[in-house]
């Protein structure tokens, strides 16, 4: 029960935060342009920003439907089956591309190679899951043939 709420809230906030990507691609250079009336983001900072965050959308986006079906295949009570093992790959390459996106904007705006470092790291835990979860259907695959 816990778990079919956990993964019901996840599937809520992946679509929300679908729609409020899509949603900044259209505003976030006025809103870009709002910040900078609050901070000074050096000559470059601002194209650093923006071209890094229009880089990083289509790979977010294709993060967050990977993660829509995965928890939809949960859900459903498919969880160790090969098709999760492959969206949960996509999602690590997602991570790593927007880290390394990230990471020679951070050369134009250096607050910037935080977000390198923890999409880095972000990609590695990922990549461990995807090692177990690949694990776990070896062995459910096994279990299957020798039932």
């Amino acid at each position: 029960m816990t778990s079919q709420l956990s993964a019901n809230i996840t599937l809520w906030c992946s679509r929300v935060l679908t729609a409020v990507i899509c949603l900044l691609v259209v505003f976030f250079p006025g809103l870009l342009r709002w910040y900078q009336t609050l901070r000074s983001l050096g000559p470059y900072g601002a194209a650093a920003i923006l071209i890094g965050f229009y880089c990083c959308v289509p790979a977010v986006l294709y993060a967050l439907r990977c993660i829509d079906r995965l928890v939809v295949n949960i859900l459903a009570g498919e969880v160790f089956v090969r098709d999760n093992v492959s969206r949960i790959r996509r999602i690590r390459w997602c991570c790593a591309w927007v880290s390394l996106v990230c990471l020679p904007a951070s050369f134009f705006y250096p607050p910037l190679c935080f977000l390198a470092v923890i999409m880095a790291f972000l990609a590695l835990v990922v990549s461990v899951v995807k090692n177990v979860m690949a694990a776990a259907v070896e062995i459910r695959e096994e279990n299957d043939l020798t039932v």
